[in-house]
């Protein structure tokens, strides 16, 4: 998934290794624009208490894989995406920790950027039904927008979609190429079956008359439509 600024994360983890131990003593609240703050004395009513592991917080994870089986099944039923993909993306992104926050800010079970929680409506993403069902929809739109292809939603997943379309694959980042053969590999141990990667194809943007643009290996979906060839996939 895409990450936020380490600076940034650093000016939150001098806040958060500042304030007592107390999870209750530090508030946060994620303004329109996706930025989170931080704050020992709100003066703001947005502020809500920060439920999240502070960074320097060594606290075991209380809880297992099986506390959040019957949200996975119903989110996933939802949204008709493959249970053990999300089994395999929360295992390699939290080991199903609700409270985990990492060093780049992303939170919660599926590791959701505040930016990204917001524009999922996902208003606490340290609750697990909310952060499964944002993570679940996100996880669906990348299978929507990259056509079902699992290895390019889940780069999407990590280094974000426009890294994805500017390479036309998997991005060159070891970070993220290891992601994706991480989760896939979680994947086939929750019983998922990868289907065997198609011919590489090349991918075109589509213009519609009212100006929508989509990306497609399947330009003879869209007829009567300007595409034009973008690049080929890296083999």
């Amino acid at each position: 998934m895409s990450k936020t600024s380490i600076g940034l994360w650093l000016i939150i983890s001098v806040v958060l290794l500042t304030c007592s131990a107390a999870y209750a003593e530090l508030f946060h609240f994620v303004d329109r624009n996706g930025v989170i703050h931080f704050s020992n004395a709100p003066t703001d009513p947005r502020y809500k208490p920060f439920k999240g592991k502070r960074l320097a917080s060594y606290e075991p994870n209380r809880y297992s894989e099986k506390d959040f089986n019957k949200i996975i099944d119903k989110k996933s039923k939802n949204y008709k995406i493959d249970p053990a993909l999300v089994r395999a993306v929360i295992k390699a992104e939290s080991s199903f920790d609700p409270q985990a926050v990492s060093y780049a800010g992303a939170q919660g079970l599926m590791q959701l950027m505040p930016v990204t929680a917001v524009n999922l409506d996902v208003i606490n993403p340290f609750d697990p039904e909310e952060n499964i069902e944002g993570g679940v929809r996100y996880l669906k739109h990348l299978m929507n927008l990259f056509k079902n292809d699992i290895r390019l939603a889940l780069a999407a997943y990590h280094a974000g979609e426009q890294n994805v379309f500017k390479y036309n694959g998997i991005p060159p980042i070891p970070q993220t190429t290891d992601y994706v053969k991480k989760v896939l590999n979680f994947y086939r141990e929750y019983g998922g079956k990868i289907t065997p990667k198609e011919k590489d194809k090349p991918i075109y943007r589509v213009v519609s008359n009212d100006g929508t643009v989509v990306y497609t290996n399947k330009p003879e979906l869209y007829k009567d439509q300007q595409i034009y060839l973008i690049s080929r996939k890296d083999k």
